[in-house]
């Protein structure tokens, strides 16, 4: 049993090419990985199918509460997926969600934070959502933006 690695990031910020960039440097393959295989080698913190799984519901059907207080049993499940330890990507802050930590210590080895050019960001933002970079811009500005 390994620990939990994580990579945090704001939104639209490089993790998936950081996900992309350490599978290829950790396993060595050939060809590149394709990015629908990238979960083969780190894990998503907001994969609802890890908490399905414990809960034995949809997650559209736990309250708030229910999800947070799933969260350290899911991250201990994580560290048993690998022998050694496992990258995580996730956007969430360093900080409580309904009285829960978001990251639980307890089985973190570490954590690496990828930054991106907020310039960067928001052209990453136009492409994605298909707005211009004015209306970009305004999206990532507005308080009410929970994700880039």
């Amino acid at each position: 049993m390994g620990a939990l690695i994580w990579l945090a990031s704001y939104p639209k910020s490089g993790n998936t090419w950081m996900r992309s960039f350490l599978h290829n440097l950790f396993r060595g393959t050939e060809e590149p990985v394709h990015i629908n295989e990238i979960a083969d080698f780190c894990l998503g913190e907001s994969s609802a199918h890890w908490y399905a799984a414990r809960a034995g519901k949809p997650v559209s059907d736990l309250t708030e509460e229910e999800l947070a207080r799933l969260r350290p049993i899911v991250h201990r499940d994580f560290t048993t997926v690998f022998p050694d330890s496992v990258f995580v990507k996730t956007h969430n802050y360093l900080g409580e969600w309904c009285g829960v930590p978001l990251h639980s210590m307890d089985v973190t080895a570490g954590g690496i934070y990828v930054l991106r050019n907020p310039l960067d960001v928001v052209i990453s933002v136009s492409h994605h959502f298909n707005k211009s970079i004015d209306e970009s811009i305004e999206h990532l500005a507005n308080e009410d933006t929970v994700a880039g």
